[in-house]
């Protein structure tokens, strides 16, 4: 697969899969409230931009907990995005449990059904590949 590098920040990442039009995001490290806001607000920007409507957010490396920004991400950042044309959103769990668990108070606050939280980077994109 051939990923073309859009951003790189030291806890983000963001390519574009062009030949599957899925834009992936691979985060890492602690993450502060403002980091994850950046971090989806840029993946607003390249969404919009490429006219894509999958996401693969990539969470396996992300250390620590992050649910109190959790709401923000659910209630303000993923409506906008599917206003944007987000139809797909699949989510890889984290190694760590305390960011796992944030990942997952996040799945469920968004009542759309169009995010799923996957173990495997694999399964994931499988998923987005089908849809």
């Amino acid at each position: 697969m051939r990923h073309l590098n859009l951003f790189t920040t030291n806890f983000l990442k963001i390519e574009y899969n062009a030949v599957d039009d899925i834009l992936v995001s691979q985060w890492s490290g602690p993450l502060a409230n403002e980091d994850v806001i950046n971090g989806y607000e840029n993946i607003s920007f390249f969404l919009k931009k490429n006219v894509c409507h999958k996401l693969l957010d990539n969470h396996l490396e992300v250390q620590g907990i992050w649910s109190d920004i959790s709401d923000w991400v659910a209630y303000d950042w993923h409506p906008r995005a599917e206003a944007a044309g987000l139809r797909y959103h699949a989510c890889v769990y984290a190694k760590s449990v305390f960011s796992r668990l944030s990942t997952d108070q996040t799945i469920r606050m968004i009542k759309t059904g169009i995010v799923k939280g996957f173990e495997e980077v694999s399964s994931a994109e499988s998923w987005l590949k089908d849809m």
